[in-house]
């Protein structure tokens, strides 16, 4: 079935400048439905194909979101000529095998947090992005939140700052909790709070220190250097300091799963409510006393923003760079976690 209409003529049109560019997905699952429903409200944006490993769910997709076909052969989104875009939304560990097959059939990529498993593969991936010369933007959600762009665009790079996300306890049996597929919590989650902390404090990590390991499930996760739980400091180029929390050892209902804090000497901002608000406290312009404004911006559109660095051969809003150092900050809360000492923090790029 091809829902496309008359536009998939439109692909004809090389000139990605100007033409609709086409999309397809890899990876029908949970994160996948998200860029289906985010290709299918951009414009700029021809649904092509789908493919999962799972017939049903490439063809459920494709039965909902319309597009030329659905596989369970990857090869076919990649020799798909008019096929400019791909979304990657597998599993953690596929996630560079894909991604340089991807870059090697030039195409442009949007794929899901975590980059890869490893720094080393993170850097696999660049390496092919930069042979291909297409682009490639990460889906760390959080920096799509209007609340946290508000942030960003409001508070001075903060001084001290607090990240954490704090879960219900979860079910192990899920893939995101094996040790090779998934990774556990810290590539499921971790990496969207590093990433956010790093953002709004505009500087690199240089040094962490963390403990904790396997504090809510001791012997349960199929890897002994498997962390559930962390606690960490994080001091940056700037000498700016932030403290990272994570774990399934319950959930909060007054401050939500994610809450963040940051301070820059003079105003604060405080992010929750699944980072959907944001609560700014200053000195008033006139009075010196302290005033709070709350917030709820909505979130900006997230694919739009990579066909306008495609548009424009520009760098996409979450770049390969972050991408990187969430995966390095990952191994090194892990190693500091395992060593009991701090981490150095040396970005390859």
């Amino acid at each position: 079935m091809d829902k496309t209409g008359g536009q998939t003529e439109k692909m004809a049109n090389n000139d990605s400048t100007h033409r609709p560019l086409g999309w397809a997905l890899i990876g029908c699952g949970g994160a996948g439905n998200g860029h289906a429903q985010w290709a299918s409200s951009t414009p700029e944006i021809v649904v092509r194909g789908f493919c999962d490993i799972r017939d049903d769910s490439a063809q459920r997709f494709h039965d909902k979101y319309g597009g030329a076909y659905h596989t369970t052969d990857a090869d076919r989104i990649f020799s798909d000529p008019q096929v400019d875009i791909v979304s990657i939304a597998t599993s953690h560990s596929s996630h560079a095998d894909l991604a340089v097959a991807a870059f090697s059939a030039g195409k442009h990529l949007f794929l899901e947090k975590p980059m890869a498993m490893t720094t080393a593969d993170c850097l696999r991936i660049y390496d092919a992005m930069k042979a291909a010369g297409t682009k490639l933007m990460i889906d760390f959600s959080i920096r799509f939140s209007g609340a946290a762009r508000e942030i960003k665009r409001r508070l001075r790079p903060p001084k001290v700052s607090h990240g954490q996300c704090m879960m219900s306890p979860a079910e192990l049996s899920r893939w995101r909790w094996h040790p090779e597929e998934g990774g556990g919590p810290l590539y499921d989650v971790g990496v969207h709070a590093v990433d956010l902390l790093c953002w709004i404090h505009d500087a690199d990590p240089v040094e962490v220190y963390a403990t904790g390991g396997q504090i809510t499930h001791p012997g349960e996760l199929g890897s002994p250097d498997m962390v559930d739980t962390a606690a960490a400091t994080i001091r940056f180029a700037n000498g700016s300091v932030a403290t990272f929390l994570m774990s399934d050892a319950g959930s909060n209902a007054v401050v939500s799963k994610w809450f963040f804090e940051f301070f820059d000497g003079e105003q604060s901002a405080v992010l929750y409510e699944h980072f959907s608000k944001v609560t700014f406290t200053g000195p008033d312009s006139t009075t010196g006393k302290p005033e709070s404004e709350t917030l709820k911006p909505a979130p900006t559109e997230r694919l739009p923003l990579l066909v306008k660095a495609i548009r424009n051969d520009t760098e996409p809003y979450v770049p390969v760079r972050a991408g990187i150092l969430s995966t390095l900050m990952m191994e090194k809360i892990t190693a500091s976690i395992n060593t009991g000492r701090p981490q150095k923090i040396e970005m390859p790029l």
